[in-house]
C-alpha cells in the first residue's frame, strides 16, 4: 500500500486490485504517454479517439494528450484520428483499418493484456526509442486557448481555454471536492463535464479512480460520480433488507468497512425524490450537475 503522508493523486487498477501512483509516478507515467503520442506522428492538434474510456489508464492518456495539444475524440471513434485508445485487440485492428494506421498506433486497454501498460505500449510497437528529454516541454508551450481539446460525440468542439473555465468553474462550486478525499467516477470519459470533473480533481490533488460501484469497499471513496442508475442501485432495498450500499459497507468484515460515500455527483437525469430520501438516510447527499445536449456542464445546482 502506499504511504498515508503521501496520498496517491491518482488510483490505477492491475486486475483485481488497485495501485496508488502518487504525483511523481503519475507525471512520469503521463510524460512517458506524451512521448509515445509524438512518437507515432501526433502532431499539435492531430485527434485521439478515446474509445476505451473507462480505467484510470484512460485519464492518464488523455492528460497527456491535452498536455501535448492534441485532440480528444469522446466516445465512438470517427476518422480523422492519429492514433487511438481501444479496448481489444480486435477493435484497435478495427479502426488501424478505418483510419489506414498502422496497427501498432492503436494500442489497446490494459486489462486486455497481460502486460503493464508501458509495457504492453513498448510490446506493441509504440514506445521505439526515447524522445529528447525536452520534446513534450516543448510541444506542451505550443498549447494556445483556442485549441481544441476536445470533439465530443456529437461532433461539437471545446476548446483549451473552455476546458480551463470549466474545470475553474467546477472547482469554485460548493464543497463537492475536498484535499485528500478520493473521488471514484464509475461513468465512461466520454461527455465533457466526466472529463472536467475528473481533472478538476487532478488539479486540486484529489485522488481520482475510474472504477465501478463495487469498488467502494477497497477504496473508499468520499465521492462517487455516477448516473441515476447508480442513484437508484446504492439506495436500492430487496424486501427490506439492507440497501446495496450498506451491502459493499459490510464486504471487507466488520473490522474493514468502507463509510458511505458523503457525495454522489449524478449528471445524467433527475434523481427521484425518493432516492434523495433513501441516499440521505443513509449518510450520502446527491449533487445533480446540469449538462447540455452536447454532455458540457453547466451550472452546478446543489440539491
Amino acid at each position: 500500500m502506499h504511504d498515508a503522508a503521501t496520498p496517491p493523486a491518482i488510483w490505477v487498477r492491475h486486475g483485481t486490485l488497485w495501485r496508488p501512483f502518487d504525483r511523481v509516478l503519475v507525471a512520469s507515467r503521463v510524460h512517458e504517454y506524451a512521448g509515445g503520442l509524438l512518437e507515432v506522428g501526433c502532431a499539435s492538434e492531430s485527434i485521439f479517439a478515446l474509445e476505451h474510456n473507462t480505467d484510470s489508464e484512460s485519464l492518464l492518456l488523455l492528460i497527456a494528450a491535452l498536455e501535448i495539444g492534441v485532440t480528444i475524440r469522446l466516445g465512438t471513434a470517427d476518422t480523422p484520428f492519429a492514433a487511438g485508445f481501444a479496448t481489444t485487440p480486435i477493435r484497435a485492428a478495427h479502426l488501424a483499418s478505418l483510419a489506414r494506421l498502422d496497427s501498432v498506433c492503436v494500442p489497446v486497454a490494459p486489462r486486455e493484456d497481460s502486460g503493464r501498460s508501458l509495457e504492453r505500449l513498448a510490446a506493441h510497437g509504440v514506445l521505439h526509442t526515447a524522445l529528447r528529454t525536452d520534446a513534450v516541454r516543448e510541444r506542451t508551450r505550443e498549447r494556445h486557448g483556442h485549441q481544441r481539446a476536445l470533439i465530443t460525440s456529437t461532433n461539437v468542439d471545446c476548446t483549451l481555454g473552455q476546458l480551463h473555465t470549466d474545470i475553474t468553474a467546477f472547482r469554485a462550486a460548493g464543497d463537492l471536492l475536498r484535499p485528500d478525499e478520493t473521488i471514484l467516477i464509475t461513468v465512461p470519459l466520454d461527455t465533457p463535464w466526466v472529463v472536467t470533473v475528473a481533472l478538476a480533481a487532478v488539479e486540486q490533488g484529489i485522488p481520482v479512480a475510474i472504477g465501478r460501484l463495487a469498488d467502494i469497499p477497497l477504496l473508499k471513496p468520499s465521492v462517487v460520480v455516477g448516473t441515476a442508475e447508480d442513484a437508484d442501485a446504492l439506495a436500492e432495498t430487496t424486501a427490506g433488507g439492507p440497501t446495496l450500499l450498506t451491502t459493499l459497507s459490510r464486504h471487507l468484515g466488520r473490522s474493514r468497512t468502507a463509510p458511505p460515500p458523503r457525495c454522489l455527483i449524478v449528471g445524467d437525469h433527475e434523481v427521484p425524490a425518493s432516492v434523495y430520501s433513501q441516499l440521505h438516510l443513509g449518510g450520502t447527499t446527491v449533487q445533480q450537475l446540469a449538462a447540455d445536449a452536447d454532455g458540457f456542464l453547466l451550472a452546478p445546482n446543489a440539491d
